[in-house]
């Protein structure tokens, strides 16, 4: 069976605090076992990069990782928090901190590109709390160069441009590893 591989840490300090620690997740499809007793800590400060073939477990493992699947054994802590046991918006809190990527986009077919970059902004909080969600928009589609598109819908873009606001949607909450990169740094 495949399972996904996880690059070997470089540079961190193995005193640095533990983000992200799972310990023997399973997880299962009827017959299908896509994680069996998968291991990962991950350390403040520590890129990880998770590969593998294509049904491997990648997005299953994410998915657990955000409590979006549940698994059937196994320990899942996210700063400190046991995401098998928190409620909804206790994982909501969590989430809003981790970013990531679906390879479909994901986007949201009836709505605009704007309309998909506030989505996350709205559905935690961060418009109401007197941010500007116009600015965090333009400044998303920038670092993606496509600032153009603002006003269009998912269907009038290429597949390559979608991709590219996909990545714009899952930066403009500022994810842990973005939270403080400027542009340039974010685009290296």
């Amino acid at each position: 069976m495949d399972t996904p591989e996880v690059g070997a840490p470089t540079n961190i300090s193995p005193d640095a605090e533990v983000v992200i620690a799972i310990k023997g997740l399973c997880k299962s499809f009827g017959e299908k076992k896509v994680l069996q007793g998968f291991d990962l800590t991950v350390r403040r400060g520590e890129s990880v990069m998770v590969l593998g073939k294509s049904g491997s477990g990648k997005s299953v493992l994410i998915k657990c990782i955000v409590g979006l699947l549940t698994p059937e054994a196994g320990s899942i802590s996210v700063l400190g928090k046991d995401m098998l046991s928190l409620d909804r918006d206790a994982l909501d809190r969590i989430r809003v901190k981790i970013g990531f990527l679906f390879q479909s986009s994901a986007l949201y077919d009836s709505m605009t590109v704007r309309e998909n970059l506030e989505f996350p902004l709205r559905r935690h909080w961060i418009a109401q709390e007197g941010s500007d969600s116009e600015a965090l928009v333009k400044e998303a589609l920038e670092n993606v160069g496509l600032e153009n598109t603002i006003d269009m819908y998912p269907s009038e873009l290429s597949g390559g441009m979608r991709r590219r606001i996909g990545l714009a949607r899952t930066l403009i909450l500022k994810p842990e590893a973005t939270r403080n990169c400027t542009r340039w740094t974010i685009r290296k």
